[in-house]
């Protein structure tokens, strides 16, 4: 299964309206598992940029609020535990 994840950082889209008018250019990261995709997000999310949407080949669509809910529930669950512990 595969779940593509479409984020932006700064200034590249402001606004849903703007992410749909340049989803075609830009290159979404492919994950496994929809938890890594929701982890990606979760880390974009938290480096201030957005995560726009999530697709999967099993027809998964979680568009912006989608994801947003989704980690506020399940952040500290998603969140990058260091190597060690």
């Amino acid at each position: 299964m595969t779940y593509r994840l479409w984020w932006t950082v700064g200034y590249v889209c402001t606004t849903e309206k703007e992410f749909k008018a340049a989803k075609h250019r830009l290159l979404p990261a492919a994950y496994e598992a929809l938890d890594d995709a929701l982890r990606r997000a979760n880390q974009v999310f938290r480096a201030g940029g957005v995560a726009w949407l999530i697709e999967g080949d099993d027809k998964t669509r979680l568009d912006r609020r989608a994801i947003e809910s989704t980690l506020a529930k399940r952040s500290a669950e998603l969140a990058v535990q260091p190597v060690g512990r």
